[in-house]
């Protein structure tokens, strides 16, 4: 068998290091020291969230000692909604543009198809449409550079995506991929919201160029407490950064970590941020703890966001944060 053909339906290795499957070469994470662009390309439409991407921010980044940016795209709210399911040509140049643009600046980055809600809530009726979203953007990047990696879905959730659905769609959208991006990088991740917590239950694709990626936020009612989007806002009566806390915090980590060391491979935690609304001093507490956390297992990390509703760049004063800098090592 070819050695980038897809094993699916096999037992995942057990603790002690079974061999009845074939491992992953251990390698790292292409972007190490990562950011979101969150709030800009995952809107509806670009500046629709109060932020859009400008090159000197791209400048900003990696000037300060990011190595890469993960770009969420909502595609699905540019793409046509029938047969052959064409992006359309400008929404597709911006995003070229901002890659290119990022690339230029020695970052690495990572394409993120994100807010696929019709797809999350109807997979059967929309599997079509996001496959071809994927055929026409492996096509139009086969040529990029192995510094573009290809993430196909964020966040699977819900009853849906429970397995064995997402382990065959990603499967499938790998086999696309493949028709023109042989060996680029492709970012997956379990269901129940990319949860670390939900690594156990994921078959993840033996494919030498697959890198697996979590999420985390926990616990959540602080990471998003007075969160204006949510109804009703999460609240949290206390402030973080207990013994308990940090611990708690370090034994999630571990948790991908372990599974990481079963299985091989690369592993990144994708996203993680407090919302704006908590304290400066309480956002660098938690933000240190995760990052210190991911360094001590190796594990790549992007934090959420540049400057959305999470941000590490101060929009007004056009400059970084510098507590949550600092608390990224940066």
């Amino acid at each position: 068998m070819n050695r980038r053909e897809i094993i699916l339906g096999a037992a995942a290795l057990s603790a002690c290091g079974s061999a009845a499957q074939p491992r992953l070469p251990s390698h790292a994470f292409r972007i190490q020291r990562g950011v979101n662009l969150g709030n800009a390309l995952e809107a509806p439409n670009e500046g629709d969230w109060g932020y859009r991407i400008e090159a000197d921010h791209l400048s900003a980044i990696a000037d300060i000692g990011f190595d890469g940016v993960r770009l969420p795209v909502r595609w699905d709210a540019h793409t046509a909604p029938t047969a052959p399911y064409l992006i359309d040509p400008a929404f597709f140049a911006r995003v070229t543009e901002v890659i290119d643009q990022a690339l230029a600046r020695g970052l690495r980055v990572q394409l993120d198809l994100h807010h696929y809600q019709d797809l999350i809530d109807a997979p059967d009726h929309h599997r079509q449409r996001f496959l071809a979203i994927w055929r026409q953007i492996s096509r139009a990047y086969r040529d990029m550079p192995p510094t573009l990696l290809f993430e196909p879905l964020n966040e699977p959730n819900g009853p849906h995506w429970r397995s064995p659905r997402l382990e065959d769609l990603q499967a499938e959208v790998i086999a696309i991929i493949r028709e023109h991006n042989a060996e680029r990088v492709i970012v997956l991740g379990p269901a129940n919201w990319q949860n670390i917590n939900a690594l156990s239950e994921w078959q993840a694709p033996h494919d030498e160029w697959v890198s697996a990626s979590v999420h985390y936020y926990e616990p959540h009612a602080f990471t998003h407490q007075n969160a204006e989007w949510l109804r009703p806002a999460p609240t949290f009566p206390r402030q973080w950064g207990t013994e308990s806390d940090i611990a708690t915090v370090r034994a999630h980590i571990r948790t991908a970590a372990e599974w990481h060391a079963r299985r091989g491979g690369a592993m990144q935690l994708g996203e993680f941020g407090v919302n704006r609304a908590v304290p400066i001093t309480q956002r660098a507490a938690w933000t240190r703890t995760v990052r210190e956390a991911c360094e001590t297992h190796r594990i790549a990390w992007c934090v959420w966001d540049f400057a959305g509703a999470f941000p590490v760049w101060d929009r007004d004063r056009r400059n970084f944060i510098p507590e949550i800098i600092e608390a990224l090592g940066l």
